[in-house]
């Protein structure tokens, strides 16, 4: 616990080191605290050492600092490619929803897309060709190649049919003792002959079947669906094409104030609607007729702040004047600082029909966290630290003492307090309205740092 020092000299020996030593102010009775007291005194507070416990309402607030930005925030695109001849608005111009921003210039995408025409007919034309080709010269061969197997299989059939009934008769001689043994064997060779070729012959005509039922089928009729791809791939890039073609005239989107222009008069625009990427914005245009305020919110009084409470926003700009928002967003996820801290975003709303504020303008944010009614309050300056730990007093000022007295005698009172807004602080416990407990006029006492 600290101790009161009463030498002077010893008071100029602890001011030379500043930084080993602490002030408190003292109580009656030897308890020290920190003066929490913030604020300018007034001319009562001037006369009187005490302040009385009231019936009050105390308004909790949040501070945070942030910049503006606007809500509604546009990139203008084209859905045309050309180059920029003509651009008819400059940085920090009001437009209208509607406006002209720039005029392409489109001949170099119409010759592109006149382009892409004569490529469609010729793969039209190439597809019907193939289709042709294939429905009359290729089937034709196929079917010719058909004929001719099945006439050799008739062929190949009659000779087998010839070779059998002459191996038949000649068995049947053999039999009877009037053909030889060799002409037995001859007649059972032509035979074996003659069904070898029937074999083979019906070999092929089989094969020239498939191949015509596979060509009817589709299955071998890739040159034609080649084609038909082809001709596909060309009927798309024609739409591609026209579709970069767009319209040759940009205009805003929205009302506004063109914030940036991006591009000029000579830059190539490519369209949103290219498979090929590489567009890029003209301008940057935004509504500033509400602005979004993006502050920083401790994790400490994050669990303080919800949506739709209401918020005061100054900026350097315009310091004496107040500018009314209400929050809209509170991030769920924090952000590390490079202190160890997190912190929250939180976006509160202004109205900002009066065209006063810019994007990026610093500001100061103070949140309305809560408001409590009725509750009893005494200042912040009268509360002290009691000699136990996670205790509060107050010096009560005794009945029929004067509270314009410095020296008036005083009762040291346990409270329990409650919220404050670090002017005023709620008494839960230990006093009653009415009650007057001292503010000012304590007794210093230097305290060494132990």
């Amino acid at each position: 616990m600290w101790r009161k020092v009463g030498c002077i000299v010893l008071i100029a020996i602890v001011i030379a080191v500043a930084a080993l030593v602490i002030v408190k102010q003292k109580s009656g009775d030897g308890t020290t605290l920190f003066n929490r007291s913030s604020g300018k005194q007034t001319d009562k507070d001037q006369e009187s050492y005490f302040k009385e416990a009231r019936i009050g309402d105390l308004e909790l607030t949040v501070q945070a600092t942030g910049s503006t930005e606007p809500v509604t925030d546009i990139d203008v695109m084209s859905e045309a490619t050309g180059r920029i001849i003509e651009f008819y608005v400059q940085e920090g111009d009001l437009v209208d929803a509607g406006d002209l921003i720039c005029k392409l210039d489109q001949s170099n995408q119409q010759l592109v897309v006149q382009q892409q025409e004569i490529r469609v007919k010729q793969s039209r034309l190439a597809y019907e060709e193939a289709r042709a080709g294939q429905s009359t010269t290729q089937r034709s061969g196929l079917e010719s190649a058909l004929d001719s197997a099945e006439s050799n299989l008739d062929s190949a059939q009659d000779a087998y049919d010839k070779e059998q009934a002459t191996f038949e008769r000649v068995k049947d001689l053999h039999g009877k003792g009037y053909a030889s043994e060799q002409e037995l064997e001859n007649a059972e060779r032509s035979l074996n002959a003659a069904r070898t070729s029937l074999e083979s012959a019906t070999a092929s005509r089989d094969n020239a079947k498939l191949q015509l039922a596979e060509f009817d089928d589709g299955s071998d009729a890739n040159a034609i669906e080649q084609s038909r791809l082809n001709y596909e791939a060309a009927k798309v890039a024609l739409s591609e094409a026209r579709k970069q073609l767009g319209d040759a005239v940009i205009a805003s989107p929205i009302k506004g104030i063109i914030l940036e222009k991006l591009l000029d008069i000579g830059d190539s625009v490519v369209s949103i609607n290219s498979s090929f990427g590489g567009s890029m914005p003209i301008v940057r245009v935004a509504d500033m007729s509400r602005i979004n305020v993006r502050t920083s919110v401790d994790e400490i009084d994050i669990g303080k702040i919800e949506i739709g409470q209401q918020a005061t926003v100054t900026v350097d700009a315009y310091r004496a004047e107040d500018f009314q928002g209400t929050v809209t967003n509170v991030f769920p996820q924090g952000v590390s600082s490079g202190t160890g801290l997190v912190n929250f975003i939180v976006l509160v709303e202004v109205d900002n029909s009066d065209n006063l504020l810019y994007g990026n303008m610093t500001s100061d944010v103070r949140i309305v966290a809560n408001e409590l009614k009725g509750v009893l309050l005494i200042p912040l300056a009268a509360t002290r630290a009691g000699e136990e730990p996670d205790t509060d007093i107050v010096h009560k000022l005794d009945e029929g003492e004067d509270e314009f007295d410095k020296d008036a005698k005083t009762t040291e009172t346990t409270v329990q307090l409650g919220e404050t807004d670090y002017q005023d602080i709620i008494v839960l416990d230990g006093l009653e309205e009415g009650d007057m407990v001292k503010v000012r006029g304590f007794k210093a006492t230097i305290q060494f740092g132990g």
